[in-house]
């Protein structure tokens, strides 16, 4: 994600219809079509920063939606305890990560992620946005089949994803979409996609540039490994290591030491401030295990809307904290 990302969200915010989990990849693509376009003059066009999506669905027998995902902030950078360096820092995170054993699902389970946000679309038909904490509740079939949503405990909603020239099946108590971006995206093209990146820092860094045609500067490379570490909750501990010795390599990435995500666990952050100067996104990771916990997105200057602030220097943007992710065997089981 990058300040791109950022004002495309903020756009949004204000009223969008319901959410709709579904469209989280779809709305990726769009967001990622965005990252080259040249900085605009300061208005409402500003853009938003990491694991935001936002993006129509077609639907056939439910509601069209809008999805919105995350981001957040926390201090500024400073020297991490006992003098330990950034690159220390992830390399510990990336020796502490591939310890751990991440098995791979059958086509027929389930991938469960909930989540908190310090705001999202409410749920239903209804126009508007809740605030605060709120729960997000996603399972998505393993094979990209189907997807359910459930905010703030309500009842489950259910999509088929369809291919081309599927239809969607009689009695189905949903609604449908589709589209590249979302099987692409799906926790089985996704893990697919990330077991196959090199585990080398260096051969990840390099494929991770040409698949997204980073132009320099790396943005899009840190939103795609954003992307990843948010998106595929099945990461390969080898390829999740990679990413975090990757991140360190990347020019302007710190880490911040004694941070809490939404939920309130102890974390670090690991940090890059857009090149506009005027946001910091945050990857939080677990003060212990280096799990990720989260994004979040700070503004870092006032931002002026026709001579009026309407953003203040330290306001969170976004912000989310990923919860007890699992394999389950059946959606609305937790």
């Amino acid at each position: 994600m990058n300040d791109q990302d950022i004002t495309l969200v903020r756009h949004v915010r204000p009223v969008v219809p319901p959410d709709d989990p579904a469209v989280r990849a779809r709305a990726l693509a769009r967001l990622r079509a965005e990252f080259d376009t040249p900085a605009r003059t300061r208005t409402l066009r500003r853009r938003v920063a990491w694991r935001v999506a936002v993006a129509g669905a077609v639907a056939v027998g439910a509601t069209t939606a809008v999805i919105v995902v995350r981001a957040g902030g926390s201090a500024p950078s400073r020297p991490l305890p006992g003098g330990g360096s950034t690159a220390q820092t992830l390399e510990l995170a990336a020796r502490t990560i591939e310890r751990e054993r991440v098995p791979r699902p059958r086509p027929d389970q389930w991938v469960y992620a909930p989540e908190l946000r310090n705001w999202a679309i409410a749920p239903g038909n209804t126009i508007g946005t809740l605030r605060g904490k709120v729960k997000v509740e996603q399972w998505w079939r393993f094979d990209g089949g189907e997807i359910a949503t459930s905010t703030q405990g309500s009842p489950l909603q259910m999509q088929q994803v369809l291919r081309p020239g599927q239809k969607l099946r009689r009695g189905y108590p949903g609604g449908a979409v589709w589209g590249p971006a979302l099987w692409e995206n799906s926790p089985r093209a996704l893990y697919g996609y990330v077991a196959r990146l090199p585990t080398d820092p260096d051969g990840l860094l390099a494929k991770v540039r040409h698949d997204e045609k980073d132009p320099g500067h790396d943005r899009r490379t840190f939103g795609r490994i954003g992307d990843i570490l948010d998106g595929d909750k099945l990461i390969p501990p080898k390829t999740n290591a990679a990413l975090y010795r990757a991140l360190a390599k990347i020019p302007g990435v710190t880490v911040v030491p004694g941070v809490k995500d939404l939920a309130g666990r102890p974390g670090i952050a690991v940090s890059r401030t857009s090149s506009s100067q005027e946001n910091r996104i945050e990857f939080i990771l677990d003060a212990t295990t280096y799990r990720y916990l989260g994004t979040r997105v700070t503004v870092t200057k006032d931002q002026y809307d026709h001579g009026k602030v309407w953003e203040h220097a330290g306001q969170i943007v976004n912000d989310t904290a990923d919860l007890d992710s699992r394999v389950v065997d059946r959606p609305g089981q937790r």
